[in-house]
């Protein structure tokens, strides 16, 4: 009778009846799919041999199939691997934003929408100031540092709350840390910002699945995700569609995402709902090749073409 309750309880957590906020001991508590795993590895190994400049510990992949919301599953390959994030850290300033109820603050929606729709680090900057209620400073000594520190670490703790082990307390940037940025970097870039694919991959499945902070909070965050892939789009939009996922899926798929990318990394994460009917979040991370713009479709594509729905 023991274990009857605690399945029961253990599919409640899972799947909706007990309101929580994207925690990723949730995220674990998806069964692993062995098949789903053997495809992935698949897929990873065709793309390294498609790239050779590609070094296996520089990419990372994470897949959870929602297709069928009572029986998720998921697979990764070094989905445990730290990467450096970029822009998709971008998501967790989203979040945190809503988790303090600071979503329609001055300027904040604007904001918001220019950090996620067009990936503007300006916008982050503004974004990461609202949420650490600070304003930027010059460089600072002692216990003045320590305490600027610890009040632009809130993103690590609120996701520590929630299971996660990442850190977010880097502003995005265009040209290179200045003043207290530099400073908080830290001599061995010690606090530099840091994320894994099945972290964020926890993250887009409890946006996805409306269990972000609030239905409506998810609902307003599935709202700036959203990606245009047909008609073709615009310049703005398509900034984070053509040379990412997006580039991979068929024109009337439907896609909400976030791309990340530096002279160093090309990321980027996903939700995808495919025309046969197949719905699943797809978190990829690339280190090294970053140059290479067709490097992300064709990662997206010999995932989607193990699991079927590509292009």
């Amino acid at each position: 009778m023991k274990n009857v309750w605690l399945s029961v309880a253990l599919t409640a957590v899972l799947f909706g009846a007990v309101p929580l906020s994207a925690d990723y001991r949730e995220f674990l508590a998806v069964p692993k799919d062995p098949t789903l795993e053997a495809q992935l590895l698949r897929a990873a190994e065709q793309s390294l041999a498609a790239y050779p400049a590609l070094e296996a510990e520089d990419l990372a992949l994470s897949v959870i199939d929602v297709t069928d919301a009572s029986r998720m599953a998921r697979a990764d390959v070094r989905g445990d691997v730290n990467f450096y994030p970029a822009s998709v850290i971008k998501l967790f300033f989203m979040v945190e934003t809503y988790l303090q109820h600071k979503e329609n603050g001055p300027d904040v929606p604007r904001a918001l929408k220019e950090m996620i729709v067009v990936s503007d680090n300006d916008a982050t900057a503004y974004i990461v100031d609202i949420i650490a209620g600070m304003a930027p400073a010059p460089s600072l000594e002692g216990r003045a540092f320590r305490r600027f520190l610890e009040r632009r670490r809130v993103v690590n703790r609120d996701f520590a709350k929630l299971g996660y082990d990442i850190s977010g307390v880097i502003k995005a940037w265009s040209f290179g840390p200045f003043g207290i940025e530099r400073q908080l970097l830290g001599e061995n870039r010690e606090n530099r910002n840091r994320l894994t694919a099945n972290a964020t991959a926890s993250l887009m499945l409890w946006i996805a699945r409306r269990r972000a902070v609030s239905p409506s909070a998810s609902e307003a965050m599935m709202t700036l995700l959203s990606r245009r892939i047909s008609p073709a789009p615009t310049e703005e939009e398509g900034g984070q569609v053509t040379e990412f996922i997006g580039e991979a899926l068929p024109a009337d798929a439907k896609l909400w995402s976030k791309a990340g990318w530096t002279s160093e990394v090309r990321h980027d994460a996903a939700y995808l709902e495919l025309p046969n009917g197949r719905k699943l979040v797809l978190v990829v991370y690339t280190r090294g090749v970053a140059a290479d713009k067709t490097l992300l479709p064709a990662i997206a594509r010999n995932v989607l073409g193990e699991l079927g729905g590509g292009r």
